[in-house]
């Protein structure tokens, strides 16, 4: 997935571009713009790429991505039906410098490492986007102002990329990232050995680990132990399969390991996440 640069279309005439998007699946690339964005998952499953993450998503997924952040949400395997999501994009000089906009600057600051709302925060403010949705010119940006506001003054929030992530754009680097993320999605539930992805780019062991390291600010197996623990954990949510099942078809062929590094990125065993979310 190539981050590639995307053009947004906000004309002259508009301060904001707020849409609604609905297809099969999220198509989009691995992409960055230098607009900010709020995304709002209506109706979907699958992988979120933000920076150097990776995390599961489901419906209500309500992120807020800073400037040329690179991002895109891929849909799983077993997702079916429509995909929808509700898309907010803006210029940073949309808000202007009075001390007013003051705690708005310091909330788009942040979301430099792109913010995951917080589940219980997230009613309040998609009625507020909604508001934003079905208005248009100055009634649309006042909406927009006062959702900033709220958000600023009362979201909860995760960051989502590392504090150490940063990434240079480079048509060389998002090539060979490009490379790296399609061959984990294809491959994961095999047996993966560095030194295959490493020919892939054409680079050794050394020089191929290196490279990940210092782009991703994560090993290359810390990465690929993420991605495996977000597909199991969709899989441990969403179907009745043992664990022993579900860490076989996510490419573990030790349980106690994939105990290990599902702890690792959840902070619960597998049995212990589905009891909790079973709960719910």
């Amino acid at each position: 997935m190539k981050a590639v640069l995307e053009q947004v279309a906000i004309t002259e005439q508009q301060s904001i571009r707020a849409f609604r998007y609905s297809k099969k699946g999220f198509d989009a690339p691995w992409h960055f713009h230098p607009e900010y964005e709020l995304t709002w998952v209506v109706k979907s499953t699958g992988i979120r790429y933000v920076g150097n993450n990776i995390s599961d998503f489901s419906e209500g997924d309500l992120v807020m991505l800073g400037s040329n952040l690179p991002h895109c949400w891929k849909n799983g395997e077993e997702h079916t039906g429509e995909s929808e999501s509700v898309v907010i994009q803006w210029r940073r000089d949309l808000i202007g410098d009075l001390p007013v906009f003051k705690h708005i600057h310091e909330l788009m600051d942040r979301c430099q490492r792109g913010l995951c709302i917080h589940l219980a925060d997230r009613e309040d403010i998609v009625s507020r986007i909604q508001k934003v949705l079905v208005v248009d010119g100055l009634h649309q940006y006042l909406q927009f102002v006062e959702l900033l506001d709220y958000m600023a003054s009362h979201a909860r929030y995760d960051y989502i990329a590392g504090a150490s992530y940063s990434y240079d754009g480079t048509s060389a680097t998002t090539s060979r990232l490009e490379t790296v993320q399609s061959y984990v999605k294809d491959h994961y539930k095999d047996k993966i050995k560095l030194s295959e992805v490493a020919e892939k780019l054409s680079m050794s062991e050394q020089a191929f680990s290196r490279f990940f390291s210092k782009t991703m600010s994560k090993p290359f197996f810390v990465f690929l132990n993420e991605y495996r623990v977000n597909i199991s954990s969709r899989l441990i949510l969403e179907t009745d399969l043992q664990m022993a099942e579900i860490a076989y078809q996510c490419g573990y062929e030790s349980l106690p390991f994939f105990y290990k590094q599902f702890k690792k990125f959840k902070g619960y065993t597998p049995l212990e996440f589905r009891k909790m979310y079973w709960r719910i």
